[in-house]
């Protein structure tokens, strides 16, 4: 437990200084815009590290926290990062999701990017909630696992796409979030693949 606080608190502070400490006109968005991208990347990585401490339980070693304690801590920042993204969900802090209307009058929608943004993200947390459930077999969650790992790199691949790198001097030259998330999904499914269980075994990456 000491651990995942530490790792959520740190992506917190992460956050603050690269969106406001740099650019102090964005002090205002903390309490949701700024602490959502903290949550997100913090849930990120604690099921990366998860699936990490599942490979080491299987080859014998030390695996410090439970994985399925690693796991719980990332579901619990997806629940989190989910109602906050929606509630903002507006051009005003999205702007790079969203394509400038024809009419003038109207609207903005979503661009294609933007709807690809949170269709990978509802699908993400479908196959998260799908995990939870009982009657899987281990080699079954191991491939549910893997498509949830898929799932969640493209959401987060998109939104890169759609926002850039931005490594300027007003985000101190920092790595943007959803690169680092970016990263640490492609170390999880990477430690993942390294700990597929035997038919019939007991090995699990990821809790029943």
């Amino acid at each position: 437990m000491p651990a995942i606080v530490a790792l959520y608190a740190a992506s917190v502070v992460y956050a603050v200084i690269r969106y406001v400490a740099f650019a102090p006109k964005n002090a205002g968005n903390i309490p949701v815009f700024i602490v959502n991208k903290a949550v997100a990347m913090a849930a990120v990585l604690c099921m990366a590290l998860g699936f990490l401490a599942a490979l080491r339980r299987m080859r014998g070693r030390a695996a410090g926290t439970d994985p399925a304690t690693w796991f719980r801590a990332g579901v619990f920042g997806a629940i989190w990062h989910v109602p906050m993204s929606l509630a903002i969900l507006d051009p005003a802090y999205f702007k790079e999701f969203f394509a400038p209307p024809a009419d003038p009058a109207a609207s903005p929608r979503l661009s294609t990017a933007g709807e690809l943004v949170f269709m990978f993200g509802g699908l993400a947390a479908a196959t998260v909630f799908l995990l939870l459930r009982p009657q899987w077999t281990p080699r079954e969650r191991w491939r549910l696992s893997l498509a949830m790992s898929a799932v969640l790199l493209c959401h987060v691949l998109w939104m890169g796409w759609c926002r850039g790198i931005n490594m300027t001097a007003s985000h101190a030259f920092l790595p943007p979030m959803w690169l680092l998330s970016a990263i640490g999904i492609a170390l999880g499914a990477w430690w993942l693949l390294r700990s597929r269980p035997a038919d019939g075994g007991d090995a699990s990456p990821t809790p029943g």
